[in-house]
């Protein structure tokens, strides 16, 4: 029954859980554990897959008598189960792999093009977006910023930010685009988008990519809070927000409301993420590999 546990807990982890979760409110208070805690559904869930495809084929000799678990017939039916989680793992790893090969050959070119079209006399006048990027203005009348990162970062803003933003706001700004270079946000991100491509379609869910990535613009809202001030952020995510745009419309209703997590709900998420691949692996892949070894003849 191991393997019927595990696929049912990698169907739930990869769309119930992510539907109710993207719902909810709580974790917008303690962005940073909030990730954590859609990261360890992630792996959870793909643990879950890979672990019932191992499962299946030992759990089903079993089921058909003791003596079909001898010489030949064990060493075909962990050879199938050896094969199933491989293509599960190859297939994550396949499209972890082309994603990032196309995500930097495409952060290549876009580099190149701002930095073509710099404003050079803009920039120089602000200075560096933070001691580890660079940054760049270009021109366009709608008010908007953004990093590019990678081993060369940069941060991007347009002229009509820094015409539109005072010099708080301009900060505040700067702030949260380094933040997002600084804790790499992007490979998170990554992780994510290759996740959602590479389970099956009728499995798949956008909710779990999209949540993460608007916690992570909160995460980077507060590091633009801290350095500067909540009426700061708030000031220029209200130039930067366009009619309609619910994202950062959300986002500033949290800063403006100077939203703080509690450090008991932040430990709760946590444990949360914990127990999420902890508690499986103790309630069901412990007592089948406490059954599966010894019939392999691994243990005695």
């Amino acid at each position: 029954m191991a393997s019927v546990w595990l696929a049912a807990l990698a169907l739930v982890l990869a769309g119930p859980v992510p539907s109710v979760l993207a719902r909810a409110q709580w974790p917008q208070r303690v962005p940073r554990a909030a990730i954590v805690l859609w990261q360890a559904i992630a792996l959870a869930a793909v643990l879950a897959a890979v672990g019932s495809a191992l499962a299946a084929p030992e759990e089903l000799l079993r089921a058909l008598g003791p003596e079909q678990r001898q010489g030949t017939t064990m060493v075909v039916a962990v050879a199938i189960a050896a094969i199933l989680a491989g293509l599960i793992v190859l297939r994550l790893l396949g499209v972890l792999v082309l994603l990032a090969v196309r995500t930097r050959r495409r952060r290549a070119r876009h580099r190149d093009m701002v930095d073509l079209l710099d404003r050079a006399e803009r920039s120089a006048l602000i200075g560096g977006g933070g001691a580890k990027s660079v940054l760049r203005v270009l021109d366009g009348a709608v008010p908007f910023a953004y990093c590019v990162p990678g081993r060369a970062p940069r941060v991007v803003v347009t002229e009509a930010a820094l015409d539109t933003l005072d010099a708080d706001e301009l900060r505040a700004v700067l702030a949260h685009e380094q933040a997002h270079l600084d804790a790499r946000h992007d490979l998170v991100r990554e992780g994510f988008v290759a996740l959602h491509q590479a389970f099956p379609v009728l499995a798949r869910s956008r909710q779990a990519r999209d949540a993460v990535g608007m916690l992570l613009e909160m995460l980077a809202d507060d590091a633009g809070r801290s350095r500067c001030s909540d009426t700061a952020m708030a000031g220029a995510l209200e130039a930067f927000g366009a009619a309609g745009d619910t994202e950062v419309g959300a986002r500033l209703a949290r800063v403006r409301a100077q939203a703080c997590g509690s450090r008991a709900l932040a430990t709760g998420t946590y444990l949360a993420a914990a127990a999420v691949v902890v508690v499986p692996t103790v309630a069901v892949v412990i007592p089948w590999l406490a059954v599966a070894l010894p019939a392999a003849g691994v243990l005695r």
